[in-house]
C-alpha cells in the first residue's frame, strides 16, 4: 500500500510540477464536461419525467402475457366489461374489479402519457380531501394496459393482434356512443380524431382513457360495457385564471370526470 501511495504521489509532484500538463488537464476536463451535459440531462430528467410515469403506470397495469391464447389478464378485464353488457358478470369479477374505474391505454415514451401522469397521481394522493372530494365516496381505481408490447420476435404488436381484434366491438361501439356526451359536444373540434382512432387498432392513440362506470348514476350515455367517459391528452381545469398544466389543475379534470361535473357535466354544457 505504502507503495502505491508513493506511486501516485509520484506522479501529483510530477504534474505539479509540469507546466504544459496542466492547461492541458483543464482543457480536457472542460470538454468531458460539456460532452457530458446532454447525457446528464437526461439523466437527471428521467429521475422526474418518463420514468416516474412508466413506474406508475406499471404499478396498475395488467399484463399481456397469454395474450395469444385470450388467457391474459387485459383479456380477462375486457371479459369482465362484455359478461357485464349480458348481465352474466360473476360475483367474483365485480369483486375483483369494482363497478367504477379508469382504465387508461398507454405506452412508454409518450409525453402526453406523461402529462396525464401528473393528474392521476395528484388525484390519487389527494382522493376526496378537500378541494378534490368525490360524490360517491368510491376508492380510487385504475387499470393500465401498454399498448406497445411485442411478441418474442418483435413482429406482432400484442395489444392490436390478439386483444383488440377479440373485443373490438366495445371500442367500435364506445366511439359511435360516445358522441351523446356533453364533453364530446363541448369539446367535438379536438378529440373527434381521436374519437375515431380507437376504431382502429393500428391507429389506437395513446393515452386513450375510459371511465368505467356500472352505479346506478352513471349517465344516460354510458353504453352496454360501462364505458361512461373518454379522454386523450386533455388540459388540467384552472380555478381563479391560474395554469390548465398543473398537476393540481389536470387533477381536478380528473376528478369532474369521475363524478361526471363540470366539463363532463350537463350544466358545463348548458352554458357554452
Amino acid at each position: 500500500m505504502k507503495a502505491i501511495g508513493n506511486f501516485f504521489r509520484r506522479i501529483g509532484r510530477w504534474i505539479r510540477d509540469t507546466a504544459w500538463i496542466q492547461p492541458l488537464l483543464i482543457v480536457a476536463a472542460i470538454f468531458i464536461v460539456v460532452f457530458s451535459i446532454p447525457y446528464i440531462t437526461v439523466w437527471v430528467k428521467s429521475w422526474y419525467n418518463g420514468d416516474a410515469s412508466v413506474s406508475y403506470y406499471q404499478k396498475y397495469a395488467l399484463s399481456l402475457d397469454n395474450c395469444e391464447d385470450g388467457e391474459s389478464e387485459v383479456d380477462d378485464l375486457l371479459q369482465y366489461l362484455e359478461d357485464q353488457s349480458e348481465n352474466k358478470a360473476t360475483s367474483e369479477q365485480k369483486e375483483k374489479y369494482g363497478e367504477k374505474f379508469f382504465l387508461s391505454f398507454v405506452q412508454e415514451g409518450c409525453s402526453d402519457c406523461e402529462s396525464n401522469y401528473y393528474g392521476f397521481n395528484y388525484l390519487q394522493t389527494n382522493w376526496n380531501k378537500s378541494g378534490y372530494e368525490i360524490d360517491d365516496g368510491g376508492s380510487f381505481k385504475l387499470y393500465t394496459v401498454f399498448i406497445d408490447e411485442y411478441d418474442d420476435d418483435d413482429k406482432y404488436n400484442l395489444f392490436a393482434k390478439y386483444v383488440y381484434n377479440h373485443f373490438d366491438t366495445i371500442f367500435e361501439q364506445t366511439a359511435g356512443t360516445y358522441q351523446e356526451s356533453y364533453y364530446y359536444m363541448t369539446h367535438e373540434s379536438q378529440i373527434d380524431s381521436a374519437l375515431e382512432s380507437i376504431t382502429d387498432a393500428d391507429s389506437f392513440e395513446s393515452p386513450t382513457t375510459f371511465l368505467i362506470d356500472f352505479t346506478k348514476d352513471a349517465p344516460f350515455y354510458t353504453n352496454e360495457y360501462g364505458i361512461s367517459e373518454v379522454f386523450f391528452a386533455y388540459e388540467g381545469t384552472a380555478t381563479g385564471g391560474g395554469e390548465t398544466t398543473t398537476p393540481q389543475a389536470k387533477a381536478t379534470t380528473l376528478r369532474d370526470c369521475w363524478n361526471h361535473d363540470g366539463e363532463f357535466g350537463k350544466d358545463y354544457y348548458d352554458k357554452q
